[in-house]
């Protein structure tokens, strides 16, 4: 016991330096970027909160929540399904249905109570899921919150998927020098998460973990879409880019 105590207080040493030294361990991804271009986008989900303004007309204009199926029911439009819909989507459904008893209607919708920022992790840990970004703002803390790591899928088998500001969805295969699951965690308590990053974690070999993240990269309306969504929603851009 005292052997591994004092192996442990040596790792921390090599990594951490002294007490009164802040060192960063670096860590050295390996970046793979998408063939396509993307936008996150807020979807409307059981429990929002939307103000429904149809212009000059008071009386059609409604505070409803969304129900758990998804549903509001709004005066001369009834009920309609607005849960998977981007606000400016519902906003046109309204207006669609309004059209039939009024003329001309200018709708808009404003989510009164948006959902709080949050990461996802996916993969072989013990609850993958989303996470509030306020209690996990470094991917250590994200995976340690996930927990069970190392128990099936491998801490060295970890990618960071990011949508950029360019729409290009990147993975940072997150590696360090240092050794160890401490180490490791060392290392990634220096990389700090964004709302909507996705860490990934899985059990192949590392010869085969770049192939399975281009699967999330490259088509996000399988794996990625199943992990974030009801949060989160990638919409891919229209126009072409060079």
């Amino acid at each position: 016991m005292r052997a591994a105590v004092a192996t442990f207080l040596l790792l921390l040493a090599g990594c951490a330096g002294s007490l009164n030294e802040t060192r960063t361990i670096p860590a050295a991804p390996d970046v793979l970027t998408s063939i396509g271009r993307y936008r996150q986008a807020y979807v409307l989900a059981p429990g929002d909160v939307i103000e429904v303004l149809v212009d000059h007309m008071p009386e059609v204009s409604r505070t409803v929540t969304v129900r758990p199926d998804g549903m509001v029911s709004l005066p001369k439009a009834g009920d309609l399904r607005v849960a998977g819909l981007m606000p400016q989507e519902a906003a046109g459904l309204v207006r669609r249905e309004l059209l039939r008893r009024i003329i001309d209607p200018e709708v808009t919708i404003t989510v009164t109570n948006p959902r709080e920022e949050k990461v996802f992790v996916a993969g072989e840990v013990g609850h993958p899921g989303a996470l509030p970004l306020r209690d996990v703002p470094t991917a250590a803390q994200a995976l340690i919150q996930a927990g069970d790591i190392g128990r099936s899928g491998k801490l060295s088998n970890v990618a960071l998927i990011r949508l950029e500001p360019s729409g290009y969805l990147t993975a940072h295969i997150l590696q360090s020098q240092a050794r160890g699951k401490a180490g490791l965690l060392l290392t990634l308590q220096n990389v700090p998460l964004q709302p909507g990053d996705l860490l990934i974690v899985q059990e192949t070999a590392s010869s085969q973990f770049a192939r399975v993240i281009q699967d999330y990269l490259n088509a996000p309306l399988g794996g990625l879409n199943q992990v974030l969504m009801p949060y989160a929603q990638l919409r891919v851009l229209q126009e072409i880019s060079k």
